[in-house]
């Protein structure tokens, strides 16, 4: 649009009779039309940038206007398309930058000639080259986002001034070659004619702007054809392969100008086993492909350096040493474990002495009753004296009237259906009819005796029967009188003392306190003991409790029969004359006599000492007299207690001591002279009660059941340490002394769940013997040796190899028990290294080999063909041509032979590679020389660098050819 009435002129194409009124203010055409090969290369690069700028407006505006077309073609209406110079459009900057000044403006320069619109066509391809990569380089500057990306990867982006005269030749080719084919084409073919010759400039252009690149390419093979045929380009081929080949060659030269340390001297590993680089794992399995004798004299090297290594950390030591020692071990146990066995019963024994020998039930009885006898004999003198001294000269008498008086209240009592008195009751009442009113104190004490005699002959005849109960009154009647003999001066003198005329310290009443209390106090002073009772106060004014004195034995108590005395039962001289002293002495004696029953004659004591006479033999047998005083029962304390006061503890507590160690050791000594500790811990028990009463003894025997118990635990310990050392392991180096079944013994011990602790236990009996700790180890490194070196040689080594998994994993499982056997850390950091040396040499093994994979097939793969290469072919056949061309025949063979030639010297040189290849690989020095000086890669970016600019022209090409097609 040149000014604002064109927009009323008619579409192109249609006629509009008589003219538009608005055509008068039409412009004249291209007023300032221009031409010229410059000028026309200028407004074809400038026709070609404004296109791509103003490319975004023209597609949308084009897109608007198809849909307005489709509008008006579909519902008939007038839709008036957007007009094409449009703001921002490839037609409005155009006319923009013609404004700034006509040349600037493409449709302000005419091409009149076919070298004019070539030129123009040259500016257009140069100028849709550059003006697209500009427009995307921009807007990446800018940050677009991925469409921008992808536009970039087919456009392309601005490069260095090289790149961008290359590819802007091309461009301007290919505008020129679709110029060039429009002019020669017919013009209805102008669209094709313009993409073929665009395409076939462009590819000349390309041609021309590669050809430096195209020479280097060519200098370069030829460097390569020939570099096999010198030493320096073998050595490249070489440090080149090792370098292609490895999968990170920097890691790979890093590690190599580190150093690779030898695991196990001798014993010198391949690269690759130095590395792990998989890719020079590759190489190396080509290269032991292609000479195995080189490789399998490494791994024989190397298996024999492991041996040597391994075999070295214990030269010394001879296995049978171990045996031996294990054999002292166990003697030096039972020699230990006997002498403390018969030092615990040598002390057991004297523990079981000193309880002491022990008296025999019959000598322990005959002792007992013995010493009852002799006490029993030495209280009956005593009670003796004392009745003796109560009426010393017989002249004591006492009112009986309450005796009197109750014998005839007992015969008038008497029924007269009863049966009547008889025999000795009806006795003691016929004498009591001739007593008067007093009578001597003997005869009232006599038939007291006479009848509590027959107190107990009727009791023990009838019972309590009715005789008994009578006689039982009787009895009662004479102790009344005992007691109220001195009564009646008693209340005359509490009468005195109550008007005042007596003193009450000089009443018969107070002189008889005193002397009961002076009794008492010689009695506690002699037995530790006083009356019944058990108090010391005054007993008067109640039944003293005092019985007349038995007839024991048949004897008559009082002893009067020797004493003068009056015969007579009464008479008038005879006067009441039994005061306090006598009662007194009647009390004293009267206890003594208790005394004496109770003391002796009580139920425990009694029958020991019973028999029909005093010259028949005993109820009891002397045997079983002791166990009646020391058994196992609840009353045994109550008995001991009882003997032990009868004859005092003296005589008493030696005896029973003495029987109580002879039933012990009956029940509780062995046939060794020593006492069964669990045996004496039940006869303790069973006895607790009656050994309460021997404390020292009872220690004794705890004493003595301690030290046997201590024989019992030395010969469980004993037993245990034998039984120890006879088991596992340990116990089996006993019965083995070929110095091979000591080595498989001893290596048995690797590998089980308790290793360390039967290593320990081998190690505990060996102890400090030297020889047989170097005989340990010995025997752990043959064993080593024979169990993980297996029976295939090693190439032609005359060595077996060392089964690698099996050294790995017993050696995992095994370093704490290596120690335990005796090794170092330094000798197991050795095992250790031989261990990671194997486990390094696997690699070349299984580091690169498929799984499940023929190995065959992979290293004839990983080898390679070095039959004649079809460039050696070519060659051959291309110097024979030009021999037949220059001369012939003859001349056409000599170049094929020259060609051959040359081919098997390139062979021979690539072999030479193979063999540099074989070294590098099985000595990383070597690697590392050929590493540091690699040869740069050739440049093959050449058919890169032709394909990018031939790419560019292409586009060049459709763009024009498009341009040509579409309707203007």
């Amino acid at each position: 649009m040149t000014n604002i009435f064109d927009q009323f002129d008619a579409e192109p194409g249609a006629a509009v009779p008589g003219g538009n009124i608005f055509d008068q203010f039409d412009e004249p055409a291209n007023p300032a039309a221009r031409s010229g090969l410059a000028l026309n290369s200028t407004a074809g690069l400038n026709s070609a940038i404004y296109n791509t700028a103003g490319l975004p407006v023209d597609l949308t505006r084009g897109a608007i206007n198809l849909g307005i077309s489709g509008i008006n073609a579909a519902t008939g209406a007038d839709i008036r398309h957007l007009p094409s110079d449009g703001f921002m459009g490839s037609e409005w900057i155009s006319n923009r930058m013609g404004d700034i000044h006509p040349v600037l403006d493409p449709a302000n320069t005419e091409a009149t000639t076919t070298g004019e619109r070539i030129a123009r066509g040259v500016g257009e391809g140069v100028g849709y080259t550059v003006a697209p990569q500009t427009a995307v380089g921009g807007l990446l500057r800018a940050g677009g986002g991925r469409a921008v990306e992808s536009a970039a990867r087919f456009i392309g982006q601005p490069g260095s001034l090289r790149a961008a005269g290359g590819e802007m030749l091309a461009g301007g080719s290919a505008g020129g070659g679709a110029s060039l084919g429009m002019e020669v084409a017919p013009d209805r073919y102008d669209a094709l004619a313009a993409t073929a010759g665009g395409l076939a400039g462009g590819l000349l252009g390309t041609a021309i702007a590669s050809a430096p690149a195209i020479g280097r390419a060519a200098r370069e093979a030829f460097s390569d054809f020939t570099a096999p045929m010198r030493e320096s380009g073998r050595q490249g081929i070489a440090a080149r392969q090792l370098y292609d080949a490895a999968t990170d060659p920097s890691a790979v030269r890093q590690m190599l100008d580190d150093g690779i340390d030898d695991l196990v001297p001798g014993s010198n590993p391949t690269t690759f086993q130095a590395t792990g680089d998989l890719g020079l794992g590759g190489m190396e399995r080509g290269a032991a492909a292609r000479r195995p004798d080189l490789f399998a004299q490494r791994r024989a090297e190397q298996n024999s350096a492991r041996l040597s290594h391994l075999g070295s950390i214990q030269e010394n030591g001879a296995p049978e040493a171990v045996a031996k020692a294990v054999r002292d071990h166990l003697a030096r146990i039972d020699d230990e474990t006997q002498h403390a066995l018969n030092a615990a019963t040598q002390s057991a024994r004297q523990s079981a002495g000193n309880v002491g020998s022990g008296l025999s039930p019959d000598a322990a009885g005959s002792n007992i009753r013995q010493a009852l006898e002799a006490a029993r004999a030495a209280a009956k003198d005593q009670e003796r004296a004392l009745w003796q001294a109560v009426d010393p000269d017989g002249s004591l008498a006492l009112a009986a009237r309450g005796t009197k008086q109750a014998a005839r209240s007992i015969a008038d009592d008497l029924p007269r259906s009863a049966k009547p008195m008889t025999g000795e009751e009806a006795s003691i009442h016929g004498v009591l009819q001739h007593y008067d009113e007093v009578v001597p104190f003997g005869e009232l004490t006599a038939l007291q005796s006479r009848i509590k005699s027959e107190l107990r002959a009727e009791r023990l005849a009838n019972g309590e029967s009715p005789a008994y109960r009578r006689l039982t009154r009787l009895n009662r009647a004479i102790e009344g009188d005992l007691e109220t003999a001195i009564a009646g001066k008693v209340a005359q003198e509490a009468d005195a003392v109550a008007r005042g005329v007596m003193d009450e310290q000089n009443t018969l009443l107070a002189k008889l306190r005193d002397e009961v209390f002076a009794f008492r106090d010689r009695r506690y002073a002699a037995t530790g003991e006083v009356d019944g009772a058990g108090s010391r106060g005054p007993a008067i004014g109640r039944s003293s409790g005092i019985s007349g004195a038995p007839r024991a034995e048949g004897e008559t108590f009082g002893g009067f029969g020797s004493s003068p005395r009056d015969p007579r039962l009464s008479g008038d001289d005879l006067q009441p004359n039994f005061d306090e002293a006598a009662l007194g002495r009647l009390r004293e004696a009267r206890h003594a006599t208790r005394t004496r029953v109770e003391t002796f004659d009580n139920k425990t004591l009694g029958p020991i000492r019973r028999r029909p006479s005093t010259t028949a033999p005993y109820d009891l047998p002397t045997g079983t007299v002791p166990e009646r005083i020391f058994n196992a029962s609840s009353s045994s304390p109550e008995a001991i207690r009882r003997f032990r006061n009868a004859v005092g503890d003296e005589q008493a507590l030696p005896v029973i001591q003495e029987y109580a160690v002879d039933r012990l050791r009956a029940f509780a000594m062995d046939a060794d002279g020593t006492l069964n500790p669990a045996r004496v811990t039940a006869w303790r028990r069973r006895h607790q009660e009656a050994l309460r009463s021997f404390p020292e003894l009872d220690a004794r025997l705890g004493d003595a059941a301690r030290a046997s118990e201590a024989i019992e635990q030395v010969g469980r310990t004993r037993k245990l340490r034998l039984d120890d050392a006879r088991k596992g392991k340990l116990g089996a180096l006993l019965n083995v002394d070929d110095p091979t079944d000591i080595v498989n013994t001893v290596g048995g011990v690797f590998g089980r769940s308790d290793s360390l602790q039967q290593m320990s236990r081998i190690r505990s009996a060996i102890g400090s013997d030297k020889e047989a700790l170097e005989g340990l180890k010995k025997a752990t490194v043959d064993y080593m040796t024979g169990r993980f070196v297996g029976n295939t040689e090693v190439a032609t080594s005359g060595q077996a190899g060392i089964r690698s998994d099996q050294f790995q994993s017993f050696l995992k499982q095994s370093k704490q028990a290596l120690r335990l056997a005796g090794f170092s850390a330094d000798d197991v950091g050795r095992m250790q290294a031989i261990a990671d040396d194997l486990s390094r040499a696997n690699r070349s093994i299984a580091g690169v080999r498929i799984p499940g994979g023929s190995n065959t097939t992979q290293d004839m793969i990983a080898a390679g063909n070095r039959s004649v290469s079809n460039l050696g072919k070519l060659l051959s056949v291309a110097a024979a041509g030009v021999g037949s061309y220059v001369s012939g025949p003859l001349a056409s063979m000599a170049g094929v032979m020259g060609g051959q030639a040359v081919s098997a010297m390139r062979q021979a040189g690539l072999h030479t590679v193979d063999d540099l290849i074989a070294d590098a690989m099985l000595n990383p020095n070597v690697a590392k020389l050929l590493l540091s000086n690699v040869p740069s890669k050739p440049d093959h970016g050449v058919w890169k660098l032709m394909a990018r600019h031939y790419s560019r022209a292409s586009r060049v090409s459709a763009t024009m050819g498009a341009e040509e097609g579409s309707p203007r």
